[in-house]
């Protein structure tokens, strides 16, 4: 936007605003002259919301919100004399609230500062009641009831005594207890999430802090990767491609329940590289994962990889170039326009690269009898160019078939009809760049390693 749209879009603003300030000015001013100061307030608060600068908004904000405030004190000395505490308490804060606002606008009240003093006296007694109602509720373990009323003591004054402690214990103790229960019954996952709660709140409350870490050692799945089987060993540098792949992605899982176990470990274990079948490397994990910390391993097979880099092929098309040309008519002797079609040559190109993989891969735990995630993977991608070039304007372009570039023949066609000349025109405006064999791998790995961390992320146990 240029700096002269801008100040346009300014200067409407401005005008808009001083419109609107104006007209409620006008709105405002009928109710006053009616009597109606509570309505005549309310319109004069909002023209000078819209427009802070409107004297008249001011002034009538003035002296019909004096006569609001006022009602409003005269509501808590009402309340006051009566002897109602509770109602005395929230009609002095509706009072001073509503003297904050408008001193919000820059209109200043004439406030009663007479009153603070037995707004303080009904105050310290009203919260008093609270926090005895308050104490005992949580003295007698009635946790939601002990929070609402600690809650409504902070509202009023969050300094009151002890009551943000003890507003804590009311809102936190019956997670953190809940949390313990959960913990005590195995149910480590939950677990967490209730001391994730509590410890968000707090920053520790108890020993909920060494709770959470504990609940979380015991919930996390720790992943052992095992070398990729495959089918062909001519998959082998693409299936270790792949694995890298895939290894990142749990190690990018957004959740601390998973966590990869450096390879280096699995190759530590005692026979290890004498094994060549998954079957019976899961069995010397499951008796030996323990060395290496991980609870579950996941075994991948790679049991088809077939990449096929095409060729890229030039086929000489022949066509004829269109133009017109202005010529006499012999007969007549006048002016006509008339069509010639030169004989020319086009060429069109074709490629296609394509990639098929198909993977089985499964998370066995090896702490339990588990099977936490089975399923395969599939991928058949390709992708094809089909374009024409031509050493000239391609747009006069005509379709058809010639024998002989020099002289005519009966088996000479044109094809200069609106759906064979677009169809033409449209492979010169195709695209010529192919997605390489490299493009199509990436593509097959990212979609193959969001689906297994997908697959991974959905098993959720609890320990």
């Amino acid at each position: 936007m240029g700096k002269l749209h801008f100040l346009i879009l300014i200067v409407s603003i401005i005008a808009f605003s001083s419109c609107k300030s104006k007209r409620l000015v006008n709105q405002a001013t009928k109710f006053d002259d009616a009597g109606l100061y509570m309505d005549a307030a309310n319109l004069y608060y909002r023209s000078l919301s819209a427009n802070n600068s409107n004297i008249d908004a001011k002034l009538g904000l003035q002296r019909t919100g004096q006569l609001v405030y006022e009602d409003k004190i005269k509501s808590f000395k009402t309340q006051y004399n009566n002897g109602n505490t509770k109602d005395a308490v929230y009609a002095y804060l509706e009072a001073d609230k509503y003297y904050n606002m408008i001193s919000a606008v820059g209109v200043k009240l004439i406030g009663q500062e007479d009153q603070i003093t037995y707004y303080e006296e009904v105050k310290d007694k009203y919260l008093s009641e609270l926090y005895q109602n308050a104490s005992q509720a949580l003295s007698l373990e009635e946790f939601n009831q002990s929070e609402n009323l600690f809650n409504e003591i902070l509202s009023i004054d969050s300094n009151y005594k002890d009551a943000k402690s003890q507003w804590i214990i009311a809102k936190y103790e019956p997670i953190y207890r809940h949390g313990n229960t959960l913990y005590n019954t195995q149910l480590f996952r939950s677990a967490y999430h209730d001391f994730d709660l509590v410890n968000r709140g707090t920053k520790g409350y108890k020993n909920s802090i060494e709770l959470q870490q504990a609940a979380l050692d015991n919930a996390r799945i720790t992943i052992a990767i095992l070398p990729m089987q495959v089918y062909s060993k001519s998959y082998q540098t693409n299936a270790n491609l792949l694995l890298q792949s895939v290894f990142n992605g749990i190690q990018n899982i957004q959740s601390p329940f998973y966590q990869v176990i450096d390879s280096k470990s699995i190759l530590s274990i005692r026979n290890w590289d004498q094994i060549k079948d998954a079957d019976m490397a899961i069995q010397l994990a499951k008796k030996w994962g323990h060395q290496f910390e991980a609870k579950s391993i996941l075994e991948t097979n790679l049991i088809k990889f077939n990449e096929r880099q095409g060729r890229l092929s030039k086929v000489e098309k022949k066509g004829y170039l269109k133009r017109t040309v202005e010529v006499t008519n012999t007969a007549t002797q006048l002016k006509e326009k008339k069509v010639i079609y030169d004989k020319v040559r086009y060429f069109e190109y074709k490629q296609s690269n394509s990639l098929l993989m198909e993977l089985n891969y499964s998370l066995t735990r090896i702490d339990k009898d588990e099977l936490g995630v089975s399923n395969s993977f599939s991928a058949n991608l390709s992708d094809e160019i089909n374009y024409a070039q031509f050493e000239g304007d391609y747009k006069n372009l005509v379709p058809g078939y010639w024998k002989s570039i020099s002289s005519d023949s009966d088996a000479d066609k044109i094809y200069d009809d609106g759906n064979s000349v677009n169809k033409l025109h449209e492979l010169f405006k195709n695209r010529k760049e192919l997605k390489s064999i490299s493009d199509l791998k990436k593509e097959a790995f990212d979609a193959c390693t969001l689906q297994i961390t997908e697959d991974i992320n959905k098993y959720q146990p609890e320990n």
